[in-house]
């Protein structure tokens, strides 16, 4: 793959997480949209265990931290199993989206 040239953010991201029963989705929401570069937060519930909830979070805004949104996950007891989709921009507008 190429390098790319000038600034390059990430404005989307899908990540596939296990959370605790016990946290909010609500509140980790609420939490995640308070991070750097973020502006929406969707999550939605695929699968509940006994203790654990598999969650898809889809984050979007101008310019995600991703290093700020793995903490925060990790802070409240989340973990990042895979990362489905990123979507990144550079000045100029041009976009390239990169699938897993």
């Amino acid at each position: 793959m190429g390098r790319l040239r000038g600034e390059v953010a990430i404005t989307k991201m899908i990540i596939d997480a296990l959370k605790p029963r016990e946290l909010s989705i609500i509140e980790l929401s609420k939490t995640l949209c308070s991070g750097r570069g973020v502006q929406s937060v969707e999550i939605t519930v695929v699968e509940v265990d006994a203790k654990t909830e598999t969650i898809k979070v889809t984050l979007r805004g101008n310019s995600i931290d991703y290093s700020e949104v793995a903490e925060i996950m990790s802070r409240n007891g989340a973990v990042i199993r895979s990362i489905d989709e990123v979507t990144v921009s550079r000045k100029g507008g041009e976009v390239l989206k990169v699938e897993e």
